[in-house]
């Protein structure tokens, strides 16, 4: 930011920008309430969930515009919510032409110039638009965050669907593309020929076909199209059929690596100018060895054996990446694996994807559903003492 937050600034500023600027402040007016959601030692709130997802989202204009036009369509006077997200008297840049709504309020200035710290305690005290913000915040939480994380981090279900599963054939190729070791860790699959010889310091293990965009997605239709606004396109196609067990969509990770930590996000892949470089997302000490085995940032290598098999998605380990860090730094991730860590437990581990992702889904849903009326209470008595939600 080029000026205070209590002086009046006259920038020009994108809708991105201008959004997470008045959530910033608004989080730190609210910081006497930020155990709002909790769920055991675990807690978080609405808006670090909502500006983890401007930070850290794939295509923050995308997430921005659709956060926009959910304000717009809950207020009815466009003038009046320009005093809350173009309130310095600066103009107002556009993300897009063809969002008219958008348009219609360039140039548009508020009564009085704002300093962002007054734009910042109008929104919190703005009934409709705290409700829109955490509507629209839940909405990604319930359909993006915990059926992907649920999905990810549980085994590959044996039912089939319209992406028939053929664990077989995909790891096949995978292991054509890549050789018999994986790429994370130099792991060397079980099933090697006996030519074949561990690396000095590595282990044997099965090796598994990792999906980067978790498997049981194929079917998810809501998670389609929340993943499409985080993206900033249409992510169904790369989804559905054959997609899902596409090479592009896959790498070779033991078992636990697998489950425990990428299907989780405590690391991911990240791709620039072609290349791929590992990213740890949690802290070290809770990590395996598959993952120390590679400094943060190191490049992995894939494609050394077979280069006419598609790589991984560039685009896709970038999507995972951004998932894992917008999971990572609102504080949902560990709110999240606790949850499905006691549905495991509570199940006798009798549980696959599809089973957690409905409980958690559900129990998640009414729960912080219930957190609207709390938030409200907040917005209108911003110094009363409102409880945290357990969830």
């Amino acid at each position: 930011m080029s000026s205070s937050a209590n002086q009046i600034d006259s920038e020009q500023k994108t809708l991105v920008e201008t959004i997470k600027t008045i959530l910033r402040l608004s989080d730190r007016s609210v910081a006497d309430q930020n155990q709002i959601l909790r769920y055991g030692n675990y807690h978080t709130n609405v808006i670090l969930v909502a500006l983890a997802l401007l930070d850290y989202g794939y295509n923050p204009e995308s997430l921005s515009r659709n956060l926009w036009m959910h304000l717009l369509n809950d207020v009815d006077n466009i003038e009046e919510v320009s005093q809350f997200l173009a309130p310095v008297g600066g103009s107002f840049q556009t993300v897009s032409r063809s969002f008219t709504r958008v348009s219609n309020l360039q140039g548009a200035s508020p009564i009085r110039p704002l300093t962002w710290q007054d734009a910042a305690n109008r929104f919190r005290q703005a009934i409709n638009l705290m409700k829109t913000l955490l509507q629209w915040t839940l909405t990604f939480f319930r359909d993006l965050l915990i059926p992907i994380m649920a999905e990810g981090g549980t085994p590959t279900p044996s039912s089939v669907s319209t992406a028939s599963r053929n664990q077989r054939d995909l790891k096949k190729k995978l292991l054509e593309r890549d050789g018999w070791f994986s790429r994370v860790g130099y792991v060397m699959d079980f099933d090697a020929p006996a030519h074949i010889t561990p690396l000095p310091g590595a282990a044997a293990s099965v090796l598994e076909a990792a999906h980067i965009i978790p498997f049981s997605s194929s079917k998810n239709q809501t998670l389609w199209r929340t993943l499409s606004i985080f993206a900033g396109q249409d992510m169904e196609v790369l989804l559905t059929g054959a997609n899902i067990n596409d090479p592009s969509n896959a790498l070779l990770l033991a078992s636990d690596t697998h489950r425990y930590y990428f299907g989780t996000f405590g690391f991911g892949l990240e791709c620039r100018d072609k290349r791929y470089f590992i990213r740890r997302l949690v802290a070290d000490r809770v990590l395996n060895g598959d993952v120390l085995a590679h400094a943060d940032g190191e490049r992995i290598l894939f494609g050394q054996e077979s280069h006419d098999i598609a790589k991984p998605s560039p685009f896709l380990c970038n999507v995972h990446l951004a998932v894992g860090l917008v999971l990572r730094n609102s504080g949902a991730a560990e709110m999240i694996n606790k949850i499905l860590q006691d549905e495991e437990s509570f199940n006798d581990g009798n549980v696959d994807g599809d089973y957690w992702y409905q409980v958690s889904a559900s129990c998640l849903d009414r729960e912080l559903t219930a957190l609207q009326g709390q938030l409200c209470e907040v917005a209108l008595h911003p110094h009363s003492a409102t409880q945290p939600s357990d969830l």
